[in-house]
């Protein structure tokens, strides 16, 4: 499959190889080419994989939110430069979204722009953050609050190694695909219920799903690439998401806690009447097996500390917690959250309804 996304800055395809090793000899015949790759990508059964590629230059990192920090980019860009990356070189990346976010912001500054390659190999990668442009950099407590918008020239999925995944690393994935298809609408969010009724199954394939949540997300980044409209739409989730993984030191993995905010999110709109009750507990009901156990880890959480992540977010303005919330399927708005008070309140009734 191919598909090409529409930039200002310019436009890149997003294609797919059968396995990691033509991927990387593919981008690394281009000639002048360095790799930053997730520290994983360098073990079994991966050893072999970078061996077009000089060993000095790949630099292989360890994908944590320390890792995503300003403070830590310094010796990033001495490596390059000390190796003599220039202008005419290409930087290729093999990793999931943590790796990706601190190249692409890279790739953007240094030399003022370079070419650069995208191999996502986590599923959260494939199926939502390979396509979009943005990179997110942390700045001591501030998550994402340093970043810019500057897509790969190419993106290669390569759907065998998502086999080497572990499950929760794959239900994690699926909170975003769960997040867009409930964004496309009621025919696409049942789709994915039925291609879900098979996770866990010898039939269950992930690939068809990758390739439905980019053609969902295509149209958004396109429409709106500097995010200053209807792509705040794909925050669906976020705000709350993003606040749980900081209140409990990110003891629920990304795609996790998007999945219980796109479920406090439901419950907050149930709750200001923009929803019945009748459709957040069916859809608790179907998500309960893509955030269970990790609804005790957020329910230990300090909603004070939850709160106060929250007012960081960066979509915030005029001094409101800004948060996409929903009239069902396909039908979500930004809403100004002005009293904390009440906030606070839904979160803890929301607490008090999670099994």
């Amino acid at each position: 499959m191919m598909m090409t996304i529409r930039s200002r800055a310019h436009d890149y395809s997003v294609g797919e190889e059968a396995d990691l090793c033509t991927a990387v000899s593919k981008i690394s015949r281009s000639g002048n080419v360095f790799a930053l790759v997730d520290d994983f990508a360098i073990k079994p059964p991966y050893t072999n994989v970078f061996g077009s590629l000089p060993e000095d230059r790949i630099l292989a990192i360890e994908a944590t939110e320390s890792a995503k920090s300003f403070e830590r980019l310094t010796p990033l860009f001495s490596w390059l430069l000390e190796r003599g990356f220039r202008r005419d070189s290409t930087l290729l990346v093999v990793g999931g979204g943590v790796t990706q976010d601190i190249a692409c912001f890279v790739a953007t500054v240094l030399l003022r722009g370079i070419r650069w390659h995208l191999i996502p190999t986590t599923l959260l990668a494939q199926c939502d953050s390979c396509i979009g442009s943005k990179s997110s950099i942390n700045l001591g407590k501030f998550k994402n609050q340093i970043g810019t918008f500057y897509p790969p020239n190419s993106i290669t999925l390569v759907p065998d190694v998502l086999k080497t995944l572990p499950p929760v690393e794959i239900i994690s994935g699926l909170g975003e695909a769960i997040k867009l298809h409930l964004l496309a609408g009621a025919d696409k969010f049942a789709f994915l219920r039925e291609k879900l009724a098979l996770f866990g199954g010898l039939d269950f394939q992930l690939n068809e799903i990758v390739w439905s949540c980019l053609a969902i997300k295509k149209p958004f980044i396109e429409e709106d690439e500097f995010d200053g409209g209807r792509r705040n739409l794909l925050n669906y989730g976020h705000t709350f998401g993003h606040a749980y993984e900081s209140a409990t030191s990110y003891a629920i993995p990304h795609g996790i806690a998007v999945t219980l905010g796109v479920l406090t999110a439901t419950f907050v709109s149930m709750r200001r009447g923009w929803v019945p009750a009748e459709h957040f507990q069916e859809l608790n009901g179907f998500l309960r097996p893509f955030y269970d156990p990790f609804q005790h880890v957020l329910k230990s959480a300090d909603i004070r500390a939850i709160l106060a992540a929250m007012k960081l977010d960066k979509k915030n303005a005029g001094g409101n917690i800004n948060c996409i919330l929903t009239r069902g399927p396909g039908r979500m708005e930004k809403a100004a959250v002005s009293s904390v008070e009440e906030l606070a309140a839904d979160l803890q009734a929301f607490f008090e309804d999670l099994p």
